[in-house]
């Protein structure tokens, strides 16, 4: 029988679906993260830069507005010292206030340009803050501190308080805009949860598709592989029964052969013995009775030459006396034969087994001391024959060589193969081992219902 093509597929073809739908799953799934994560750095990011930038802006105007009113309380306690050097000392404190605010106010400009025209207005309020208190360090600076005070409350206090306004709308203006980043921040939030679903959902669509797919790809792979074993087995069972059938035309050519041996040449011969003897009888010349007589004695060693083969052929006591008296005579003559001593036992064989299953045990126990005497190098063996319940065992065993190797496989020739097909034939178990204490084991276990006993009783 011919294999289809699509059966010689290889056998990595399931591992291969298996591994390329786990690899683009698991791939969806590492892009998915990748882009959660993608999104919430991005998000974090902007966070941490609106955080920053509120938090600067917040310090910026605080320290601004502790500069400012740092500055009013030195205008009015220089002009309230009265000391040689107080005035320049606060002139030089006044002087580092408006430095730290130039500084602040330019790094607050360039993080926040959206609040320029605060700044500008802010810029400007603070310049008049710095000019109206100039006039407690010009030198035609009022000496009554009444008129002082009057300069004060009237040029200095609303400059600073103008600024202070300033500073507060700045502030009221950095809450909104915190307040609109937290909005746009949580809009952010829901973008990424919406495009992390989206993602994810996609990745779950295209998961299970590609689990679908792998599994009717592996599904389709496990039906072919189905097909192809239920086609080795039927091609295994074809040639079982050809085997078996082989096996029977084997053991009819056999038998015809063995009948024709023992029926016309073993009968011709046995005329000539016959005719020789009586040709033996009526001659006086001792040179012709010495030729009848090697002639008989030739007759004799080719009439038992052909009982021989027959009997190798197909013993016809097998069909006469049953299983136990024939395979103790083949014993007999396999020990004569060989030098190797054999030993039988049997239990159970009062009732004569399946024709078939006679034949069989006796062609295993022809094929298993056919090796004992090739290859065992044994002096003695045995062979154990046991009718059970529903079973015959048969076990032969031997004292040699054993196999090639206590854990190596027996050696497949053609004997051994011969003996498990018709083992199996019959449905029966066929197994070879090495003895633990050396040499060889085969062991045959062919059922008999009770059906086929009674049918051969």
């Amino acid at each position: 029988m011919t294999i289809s093509p699509r059966a010689l597929r290889p056998p990595s073809s399931i591992r291969g679906a298996l591994i390329a739908g786990f690899a683009v799953v698991f791939g969806v799934w590492l892009f998915a993260g990748y882009e959660l994560i993608r999104n919430l750095v991005s998000v974090e990011r902007q966070v941490a830069v609106a955080i920053a930038s509120f938090a600067h802006g917040r310090d910026t105007l605080s320290i601004i507005r502790q500069n400012v009113l740092l500055g009013s309380i030195y205008v009015r306690d220089a002009l309230i010292d009265s000391g040689r050097n107080a005035r320049e000392n606060y002139r030089d404190e006044l002087r580092g206030f408006r430095e730290e605010i130039d500084a602040r106010l330019a790094t607050y400009e360039a993080r926040l340009p959206m609040e320029r025209e605060y700044v500008d207005e802010l810029k400007s309020s603070l310049e008049r803050y710095w000019d109206s208190v100039e006039f407690v360090f010009s030198p035609d600076l009022p000496t009554l501190l009444p008129q002082s005070a009057t300069l004060l409350r009237t040029e200095v206090l609303p400059a600073r308080d103008n600024v202070m306004r300033v500073l507060d709308d700045l502030r009221a203006l950095q809450q909104l805009s915190l307040t609109e980043h937290d909005v746009e921040l949580a809009g952010l939030y829901a973008s990424a949860r919406t495009r992390f679903v989206w993602v994810v959902s996609g990745a779950l669509l295209l998961g299970i598709g590609v689990a679908w797919f792998a599994f009717w790809h592996v599904s389709g792979l496990e039906r072919e592989i189905h097909r192809q074993r239920q086609s080795e087995a039927l091609n295994r069972q074809d040639l079982e029964r050809l085997s078996a059938r082989l096996v029977d035309a084997q053991e009819q050519e056999r038998r015809s052969l063995a009948r024709e041996l023992h029926d016309e040449v073993g009968q011709a011969l046995t005329a000539i013995k016959m005719e020789v003897g009586v040709a033996m009888r009526g001659s006086a010349d001792s040179r012709v009775r010495s030729s009848l007589e090697e002639a008989r004695s030739i007759a004799e060693s080719t009439l038992q030459s052909v009982r021989d083969l027959s009997q190798l052929l197909h013993p016809s006591m097998l069909d006469d006396f049953g299983l136990p008296e024939t395979l103790a005579a083949y014993l007999r003559s396999f020990s004569k034969r060989t030098g190797i001593r054999a030993k039988l036992a049997h239990h159970g064989l009062e009732a004569r087994l399946p024709a078939d299953v006679e034949v069989c045990i006796y062609r295993i126990v022809q094929e298993a001391l056919t090796n004992v005497a090739r290859h065992s190098g044994a002096l003695s063996c045995s062979v154990d024959v046991a009718r059970h319940a529903e079973h015959v065992q048969l076990v032969i065993e031997d004292e040699g060589r054993g196999l090639n190797g206590a854990n190596s496989e027996p050696r497949k020739g053609l004997g051994l193969i011969g003996m498990r097909e018709r083992a199996q034939a019959l449905s029966g178990r066929f197994s070879i081992e090495q003895r633990p204490e050396g040499g060889t084991r085969v062991a045959v276990a062919l059922p008999v219902p009770a059906v086929l006993e009674r049918m051969a009783g």
